[in-house]
């Protein structure tokens, strides 16, 4: 079967809808890092509808900061995929025509900060996961004890995260004419773009001081709230999508109908027409990052760690099971929703059954050890906040009571950044009490003289015995103490 790529494309299924815009008078107007499926299933589409609709300048240079695997899926199709969408209701396929080239920044580093120095390109997007950040334990200091940026700051002519790859190209941009910039984080973080340019300051404030004044002067931090379920796509969905287009489509995406952005209205320069493809700009997204990153993000985690321990494969599979269901729902009304100020005409009941309806979606093949990566990161951001709102005994406590269980007592394996103190712990044989306070130390929970947290601990130290003894189910549907409700 022939390979997507602009001379192929005429080959296409009738069914496949098709950019209108002409793509040879695109120009590279966006930087994005961490081009991987989420990006291309959500802001290279949003930007591939406003070419459609308004027009521009809007090409997409794609940066990988590791591996060179998504420049050999698109590079050779010309920049070219299918983003296929699909849920009980229907389905749809697409062709998006909004990424111009991948870069992959350890071997074209030149090229990556040429790039980033054009005056062209107007605006930086990010989605490089929590852990690319380098935050430190108070979630907006830089970690100076991350290994990469130790190094990176030793060498930052060389530098290979995410933070020291973007500040080398901003000295490039500022000793070429300065040109003013839009930088917008698109990661599960609250705040996130505001974190990031505090990350940044402190490492250009050691690395490359003289730039800060431009800086703070013509460098926008928009911050942003993004929503799409991006499934890994599996070689057999590739091979169905094959089928489906006529053409082989190695950089293939798989979702659901579902998408959301929302930006905080903050920009240095001009942007795409991205409203009129749907995304929302405000005044203060905060409360939106709030409500997706608390409820949708914090309900997704604790699928996926209870579901690893039940031996569910997919969200869906983990939503079809009746009472597992009804705990997501208790879950969320109980212990998340009251937990969340939202803006007065946001429906956060809505919300909420949307969400539920989502994760139902039997044909999106969303893995639960996929968002179970990176955990220690993720609780952090998703579930501690809430935590210290509720009682002693919630149904959130009991899931973390999942995680640590997993982490400390199961072969399950671990993709996470602090993959090595987790199976150091794993393997401890210190009294459950002492390893249980040092696996919260990992999530940033260190309160030894709270009262409040002592009764918590108490009761995660119940929950993690419940679960050895008889297992996670029982416990997820076991009322609360007190709290038929909770």
């Amino acid at each position: 079967m022939k390979r997507l790529s602009v001379d192929t494309c005429r080959l296409l299924s009738n069914a496949v809808l098709r950019p209108d815009y002409d793509r040879t008078t695109l120009r590279p107007g966006i930087l994005h890092l961490g081009v991987g499926a989420f990006h291309r299933a959500h802001q290279a589409v949003y930007t591939d509808t406003a070419l459609q609709r308004s027009g521009g300048d809007w090409g997409i240079i794609g940066v990988s900061l590791r591996s060179d695997s998504v420049a050999q899926q698109l590079n050779p199709q010309d920049g070219l995929y299918t983003v296929h969408s699909e849920d009980a209701d229907g389905e749809q396929t697409r062709l998006v025509g909004s990424v111009l080239e991948v870069l992959v920044a350890p071997q074209a580093a030149a090229a990556v900060d040429a790039w980033m120095a054009e005056p062209s390109i107007r605006i930086i997007t990010l989605t490089i996961t929590e852990k690319g950040y380098c935050l430190g334990a108070d979630g907006w200091s830089l970690d100076l004890a991350n290994a990469q940026i130790v190094q990176d700051m030793q060498a930052p002519g060389a530098a290979r995260s995410a933070i020291g790859v973007l500040a080398r190209g901003l000295l490039q941009r500022f000793n070429h004419g300065a040109a003013p910039l839009s930088i917008v984080s698109c990661d599960n973080l609250t705040e996130n773009s505001a974190r990031l340019r505090q990350v940044l300051r402190q490492y250009l404030q050691a690395c490359h001081p003289h730039i800060l004044p431009w800086l703070d002067e013509s460098v926008a931090f928009p911050c942003s709230m993004v929503d799409r379920i991006v499934p890994a796509t599996s070689a057999s969905r590739l091979s169905e999508q094959a089928r489906l287009l006529g053409l082989r489509d190695e950089a293939a995406i798989v979702t659901e109908p579902f998408t959301q952005w929302i930006i905080e209205n903050s920009f240095a320069t001009e942007i795409p027409d991205w409203p009129c493809a749907g995304a929302q700009l405000v005044a203060d997204v905060r409360p939106f990052e709030a409500a997706k990153l608390r409820l949708l993000n914090a309900s997704h985690s604790a699928i996926a760690y209870l579901g690893l321990l039940l031996e569910k494969d997919t969200v869906a599979d983990f939503m079809a099971e009746h009472a597992l269901k009804q705990f997501v729902q208790r879950l969320m009304s109980a212990n998340l929703m009251p937990a969340l100020r939202v803006p007065s005409d946001f429906d956060l009941g809505h919300y909420a059954e949307q969400l539920q309806r989502r994760f139902e979606n039997p044909r999106l093949h969303h893995r639960c050890a996929q968002i179970a990566m990176d955990g220690s990161e993720k609780i952090r951001q998703r579930w501690v906040e809430t935590l210290e709102t509720l009682p002693g005994d919630s149904l959130l406590l009991r899931a973390l009571a999942g995680w640590c269980y997993l982490v400390l007592a199961t072969d399950i394996e671990l993709d996470d950044p602090r993959r090595g103190e987790l199976l150091a712990l794993r393997r401890n044989t210190a009294p459950l009490g002492q390893r249980l306070r040092e696996l919260l130390r990992c999530i940033n929970i260190d309160r030894a003289d709270d009262p409040d947290w002592q009764e918590r601990l108490a009761c995660l130290e119940r929950h993690y015995a419940s679960i050895a003894d008889g297992g996670i189910r029982s416990l997820l549907t076991l009322p609360a103490p007190g709290r038929p409700n909770a």
